[in-house]
C-alpha cells in the first residue's frame, strides 16, 4: 500500500508542478546566470551598501572588494545609474563599481516567451516603458526586432509611413514573460491612467474612470494586460496597458434577440440570424458587445431586441425597378430609361437590366448580375455573377425600413455580399454606389 501511495504522490507532483520548458539558469562568463539577472558587479574596495525598509528605516551591509554580486534591475534617470542587488540593496554607479552586463540573448534564453520593455528613464526619444511588441496590429506601431548582445529594432508607425532602425543597449531592457490571455471584455475597478507601455511611470495619456470597459488583446506582460478601449462601430483603435489588479471580467447581463440578419465581428466573424438568442455584455454609443456560444462579438446596437422580433417580410412581387421610374441617379452616373427593363448612362458602358421569371428576380448593373430565388426571404439564395465567376450567396436580412437620408425605403433586402436592394428601385447601396434619385 505504501508503494502505491508513493507512486500517486509522484503523479500528483507532476501535474501540480509542471517543469518549465526553459532552464532556470545559463552559463556565461564563467558563472551561472539566473532568470531576471541583468548583469554582475564587483567592487574595487570594501564598501557599505544600503536598502530602504518598508517602515522607512534603512539597513546596511558591507561588501568586500572583488566579491561577485548579481544585478537584477537597473535604473537610469537624472544622468545617474543605479544597480539593484538581491534582497533590495541598491548601489549607484561610481568608480568603485565594476559592472558587466549579461548579453540580452543569454538573458532571453531563460524565458519561454520573452517580452522586451525599455527601462531607460533618461531623456531621449526612446520612451520609458515602451514595449517592443513584435508584429503588426492595426493602428499600432510595429517592431521588427533582432536579439543579440543588445536589441536591434526596425520601427513602423501607420500614420508616419516610415521605418526607423536602431540599437538599444541590453542594460536599457527589462525582460518579462509574455503570458497568453483570453480576449474577453474587462472593466476597471478603479481610476487609472492610459499607459503606452507595461510599466508604472511610463509614457501616459488621459485618465480612465472606474467602470470603463476594455477588450483584452490576448497578452499579459510585467503584470499588465494589453487592452483596446471599446470604441464605436468601426472607430477607435486606442491601445493601452492596464494593471491586472485593476481589472475584472465583464459578466453577461441579460438575454437579447437578434432583430434581423447581421455579421457579428470580433476575433472571428459569425453570421447571426433573426431570432438568435445572445447574451448582452455591454453597450457604448451605437455598438453592443454580445456573447454567443462562448465567443464575444460586436454588432450595431439597434440590431438587438429585448423581446422576440417580428417575422421577416417575404417579398413575392415588385422587387425590381417600377415602371414609373425614368432615371436612376447613382454616385457614378445618371442611368436613363431607354427601353422596357433597361437604363443606360449616355456615352459610357454603364447600364441596368432586369427581368422576372416564375422562379427568380434577375438584376444586372454594370456587368454584375444578381439572381434572387423566389420567394425572397431571409436565408434564400442569391447568385452573383461577375466576369464569368459565379458566387453563391444568400439574403442576410430584410429590413422593414432602411434609411438613406432623406428617404426611407421599405422591405429592403440586404445580401451576404453587403449590398442593399429596395423593391421598386433595385440596387440602392453598396461599394459607394449609393442611389441618389430622390435628390
Amino acid at each position: 500500500m505504501k508503494k502505491y501511495m508513493i507512486t500517486l504522490l509522484i503523479v500528483l507532483a507532476f501535474f501540480t508542478n509542471p517543469s518549465s520548458s526553459k532552464a532556470a539558469e545559463a552559463q556565461w562568463d564563467g558563472a551561472q546566470v539566473v532568470k531576471g539577472q541583468t548583469g554582475k558587479m564587483t567592487f574595487t574596495k570594501d564598501v557599505k551598501v544600503y536598502k530602504k525598509n518598508a517602515n522607512g528605516t534603512y539597513s546596511s551591509m558591507t561588501v568586500k572588494r572583488n566579491n561577485y554580486f548579481r544585478v537584477y534591475d537597473i535604473e537610469k534617470y537624472d544622468n545617474k545609474t543605479f544597480y539593484w542587488m538581491s534582497s533590495g540593496y541598491r548601489v549607484q554607479a561610481t568608480d568603485l563599481v565594476v559592472f558587466k552586463k549579461v548579453p540580452l540573448n543569454i538573458r532571453a534564453s531563460l524565458y519561454d516567451n520573452p517580452g522586451y520593455i525599455n527601462i531607460n528613464g533618461q531623456a531621449s526619444n526612446l520612451n520609458y516603458g515602451t514595449h517592443y511588441l513584435k508584429g503588426f496590429e492595426y493602428g499600432s506601431p510595429s517592431y521588427d526586432i533582432v536579439i543579440g548582445e543588445n536589441l536591434y529594432y526596425d520601427y513602423t508607425y501607420p500614420s508616419e509611413g516610415n521605418i526607423r532602425g536602431g540599437y538599444i543597449d541590453a542594460t536599457d531592457i527589462r525582460i518579462a514573460e509574455t503570458i497568453k490571455r483570453d480576449e474577453g471584455l474587462y472593466k476597471l475597478t478603479a481610476d487609472t491612467r492610459h499607459l503606452r507601455g507595461p510599466m508604472a511611470g511610463g509614457n501616459a495619456g488621459g485618465k480612465y474612470s472606474k467602470g470603463t470597459v476594455f477588450q483584452s488583446l490576448g497578452i499579459e506582460i510585467n503584470g499588465y494586460i494589453r487592452m483596446q478601449e471599446l470604441g464605436t462601430w468601426g472607430e477607435d483603435f486606442i491601445f493601452t496597458y492596464i494593471p491586472v489588479t485593476l481589472l475584472q471580467p465583464v459578466q453577461a447581463q441579460e438575454k437579447r434577440y437578434i432583430r434581423y440578419g447581421v455579421v457579428g465581428k470580433g476575433k472571428k466573424s459569425k453570421e447571426l440570424k433573426r431570432f438568435d438568442e445572445v447574451m448582452l455584455l455591454t453597450e457604448k454609443n451605437m455598438t453592443a458587445w454580445i456573447e454567443i456560444d462562448g465567443e464575444t462579438y460586436y454588432v450595431p446596437r439597434k440590431v438587438l431586441a429585448t423581446i422576440k422580433p417580428n417575422e421577416s417580410p417575404v417579398i413575392t412581387t415588385s422587387f425590381l425597378p417600377n415602371d414609373t421610374l425614368q432615371q436612376l441617379v447613382y454616385t457614378n452616373g445618371v442611368y436613363k430609361k431607354t427601353t422596357n427593363n433597361r437604363f443606360e448612362v449616355q456615352s459610357n458602358n454603364q447600364f441596368i437590366d432586369y427581368h422576372e421569371t416564375e422562379q427568380t428576380f434577375n438584376y444586372e448593373k454594370d456587368g454584375i448580375k444578381y439572381i434572387f430565388d423566389k420567394p425572397v426571404t431571409e436565408g434564400s439564395k442569391v447568385t452573383r455573377v461577375e466576369n464569368g465567376m459565379k458566387n453563391e450567396g444568400f439574403v442576410r436580412a430584410i429590413h422593414y425600413t432602411f434609411t438613406i437620408p432623406p428617404i426611407t425605403f421599405n422591405n429592403v433586402v440586404e445580401t451576404s455580399y453587403g449590398e442593399f436592394f429596395a423593391p421598386g428601385y433595385g440596387y440602392i447601396d453598396g461599394y459607394s454606389s449609393e442611389l441618389r434619385s430622390y435628390e
